[in-house]
């Protein structure tokens, strides 16, 4: 026969049993609970995959593939030379960032290269026509002179006005510096009357520039002591004649 203080202590053995497990279990439960929660608050970490230079659907698909969604900024679609347009020009997060499951990446599309129309350049002078070219975003490019028609300016240019280029082409252009100026052999002009000589230039273009006089014994007046070009040099209609003509005898006493 058992005694009753061995049954009362064994029954207290029991009820201690029976908490020990439902502590533990207890204890099980609650580090499962946190572990799990923890991991639906946080999730699991994932790497954003690189979405650059792809379409708006294989963005979408790779992005799905790994548990994170997709939003658009349509609004903020910029120009890029290195990016076909309608495609992914840049992304936040950055490529190889560690985020969330089901985190949203931005993308920003590509407009594609910027499209300039080129300016017509007939009859500037280089210096303006680089100018233009600057202004709408192009380089000038070979520049080309030839002697073929009157008047100064740029006659053709590489690309024609109103074509399509992209920011950066260089446009060459063909500068036309006039008719070649003829020249002629000056002859020779000394002890001629000057003012048959000047109708005679003048008649033909030419400019008559400085004119002095000088008295020299023996020569007429209003001859030619000395001119410029002298005799046997090359001169044309842009070229000043200058001449020292013969004058009076100064008479004694005059200043």
């Amino acid at each position: 026969m058992v005694s009753p203080g061995l049954l009362k202590s064994a029954v207290v053995r029991g009820v201690l049993a029976r908490l020990v497990y439902a502590s533990f279990l207890a204890a099980v439960f609650g580090v499962s609970a946190w572990v799990a929660f923890s991991r639906f608050i946080l999730g699991r970490p994932l790497e954003v995959p690189d979405l650059v230079s792809l379409s708006v659907p294989d963005a979408e698909s790779e992005a799905a593939r790994r548990g994170l969604r997709l939003v658009v900024e349509k609004a903020r679609a910029e120009y890029d030379d290195r990016i076909p347009a309608q495609m992914v020009r840049l992304q936040l997060p950055a490529a190889g960032t560690a985020v969330k499951s089901g985190q949203a990446v931005r993308v920003f599309l590509s407009l594609g290269p910027r499209t300039i129309r080129v300016p017509d350049l007939a009859g500037l002078t280089p210096r303006t026509a680089s100018l233009a070219l600057a202004k709408n975003g192009l380089v000038e490019g070979l520049v080309s002179a030839v002697r073929l028609v009157a008047g100064k300016g740029i006659i053709g240019q590489g690309l024609e006005p109103g074509a399509i280029a992209q920011p950066r082409t260089p446009v060459d252009i063909l500068v036309t510096r006039g008719l070649t100026e003829t020249a002629w052999i000056m002859p020779d002009l000394i002890g001629r009357d000057f003012e048959r000589v000047r109708i005679a230039f003048e008649a033909r273009g030419f400019r008559i520039g400085g004119v002095k006089e000088q008295y020299y014994e023996g020569a007429a007046i209003g001859t030619i002591l000395r001119q410029h070009p002298l005799s046997g040099h090359p001169v044309t209609r842009k070229d000043a004649l200058s001449f020292v003509l013969a004058a009076r005898e100064p008479q004694p006493g005059s200043s």
